[in-house]
């Protein structure tokens, strides 16, 4: 014992305790330290990325006149009211739940999904619906033609909005339409810092790479010339609709969609096996066969309704004698084209209208016939050949355009016509042939040109390549009054009778075999190549939206 001041006394405490004291004290002590500890994040899942390689650059992101590449991400960022599936010929519900239409065709009711919402979180109404619509129609840019026939666009209620027409037209067609049918938030003024909706300002909005769609994705990069980058959205109504077809799953579907800018066809195929990019637009015809043969990838082939034309210069002499249109059209080797240029996969065209569109003849093809192709050169007064190089554009890093091109250029020099083949960037070649209409002599004699619908009608080959109110896209330069009539007749007789609407078309197509302002080459077959771990490619395909892939249907697995 001991003791210490103050009489308490201490009992002596044995050595052999205090190891035993420090273990304990420590393992208190990392035991507190542990419960205090926070607990470490779980490791984050990794996102689901899918490249999809693009050939051709974007154009705009502006919903409203966009009418060119960039339909490849806009049905993703954006919906419209109804979609088409032409495998099953029905109407999908979009952003309306429902619809009907008067006996003679001229009303239309939609009533737009409840819960639906736009990116920025304000509500898809009635209201929006027609800001969108009316936005498009009066800036009259890209495909808004299609919708000459609505007359005013009525808000009957919140959720409920109801067109009038001047004509009976397939309306169900106009809104299932890649463009000129997005519906979008009315923010965007506000956002713009703009004065309404059609000023300027809202375009510029648009076109810095800013969005307010409703669609499954958002694009958070907009690098038109590089990549566009779109991020899964989880609002989106779809997810959440058990019976919506047009969806896989949340957790399914990638999180990033990647659109890159890849020029050339054997590059993406070679990137595809690096691992680099997941789906690839195009890949030469040669590598088809060894991808359908390796596991790890899958070939998607589909209907297209897309196809490939030459279109003429019509103004530029001596192109501007229907005689030597002839010449060149008879002296197209059609076949060889279709066999060599495309590997067979395509159709020789007939008509500006694809094999399986309503509104396609099968008795409007050149018959090749070199002999023939001659005497018509003869007649027009050119027996030894035109005494000038003609120039024919297309669009660089496109194999199959290439080889077309080479095709029809060995056989033109068999009837006495030089060609320069001149590849460019779709930019390049874009901004030559707009000044065809001010300058045709100064722009190309022959262009090399992929058609795809807008509205799902013979309205949208023949109005947009042919009809002389069409500046943007009639790169032939062709003026016909009588044709313009025919073809918005047979428009305005479709909604209630499709038989006299065909007849229509069928003449206007005769009237264009006859003028020949352009050379219909093949309507393609559709081809997509993909990495094996992207399961439901062949569903995310759809030939009324060309060049998209619906990546909210694909499943990635992996």
């Amino acid at each position: 014992m001991s003791f210490i001041p103050g009489g308490v006394e201490v009992r002596s405490i044995p050595k052999w305790i205090y190891p035993v004291v420090a273990v304990v004290i420590i393992a208190v002590v990392v035991a507190v330290l542990i419960i205090r500890m926070p607990s470490a994040p779980p490791t984050p899942t990794p996102k689901k990325v899918v490249v999809y390689a693009s050939l051709s650059e974007m154009t705009t992101a502006e919903p409203s006149t966009e009418f060119s590449n960039s339909i490849m991400w806009l049905p993703l960022v954006y919906e419209t009211l109804v979609w088409y599936d032409p495998f099953k010929n029905e109407f999908i519900p979009g952003l309306a739940e429902k619809w009907e239409s008067s006996g003679n065709g001229t009303i239309w009711t939609f009533y737009i999904r409840k819960g639906a919402k736009f990116h920025d979180g304000s509500p898809v109404n009635a209201e929006a619906v027609a800001f969108s619509i009316n936005r498009t129609i009066t800036l009259k840019g890209g495909a808004a033609y299609i919708w000459d026939p609505v007359e005013r666009i009525e808000v009957v209620d919140e959720y409920t909005v109801r067109f009038y027409l001047k004509y009976p037209a397939p309306l169900l067609k106009i809104a299932a339409s890649p463009y000129a049918a997005y519906i979008f938030c009315p923010n965007v003024v506000k956002y713009a810092g703009a004065a309404n909706a059609t000023d300027p300002k809202v375009s510029e909005w648009f076109n810095r790479g800013n969005e307010c769609g409703s669609g499954p994705y958002r694009l958070i990069k907009w690098d038109p010339e590089f990549e566009v980058v779109l991020e899964k959205w989880s609002e989106w109504w779809g997810w959440k609709d058990p019976n919506y077809p047009w969806k896989s799953s949340l957790d399914k579907a990638p999180d990033l969609f990647i659109i890159k800018i890849i020029k050339d066809a054997a590059t993406q195929s070679r990137m595809l096996r690096a691992g680099e990019i997941q789906i690839a637009e195009y890949v030469p015809v040669e590598d088809i066969e060894g991808f359908e043969k390796d596991s790890n990838f899958v070939v998607v082939r589909k209907p297209s309704f897309q196809n490939l034309l030459m279109l003429i210069n019509t103004k530029k002499a001596p192109l501007n004698n229907v005689l030597v249109r002839k010449a060149i059209a008879h002296a197209v080797p059609f076949e060889d084209i279709v066999k060599l240029a495309r590997g067979g996969l395509a159709r020789v065209a007939s008509g500006p209208i694809p094999y399986g569109l309503w509104g396609h003849f099968e008795n409007l093809t050149y018959k090749y016939d070199l002999e023939l192709a001659k005497k018509l050169l003869a007649e027009a007064g050119y027996p030894n050949g035109i005494p000038r190089k003609l120039i024919l554009v297309y669009t660089a890093g496109d194999i199959y355009e290439a080889r077309t091109a080479e095709l029809i250029k060995a056989s033109l020099a068999k009837i006495g016509i030089d060609v320069e083949i001149r590849p460019m960037s779709w930019e390049e070649q874009w901004a030559l042939a707009q000044k065809g209409w001010e300058s045709p002599e100064e722009v190309q004699d022959l262009f090399i040109f992929y058609w795809w619908p807008d509205v799902l009608s013979p309205i949208t080959y023949l109005y947009n390549m042919f009809h002389s109110d069409s500046k943007a896209f009639n790169l032939c330069y062709y003026e016909n009054q009588t044709f313009n009539e025919l073809i918005m007749k047979a428009y305005s007789l479709e909604g209630v009778d499709p038989d006299k609407a065909l007849q229509l078309y069928y003449e206007a197509q005769k009237i264009l075999y006859e003028d020949v302002p352009a050379v219909p080459l093949w309507d393609m077959v559709d081809i997509r190549v993909a990495t094996a771990k992207i399961k439901n490619l062949e569903n995310a395909i759809n030939p009324c939206y060309p060049t998209v892939v619906f990546a909210q249907m694909l499943v990635v697995e992996g």
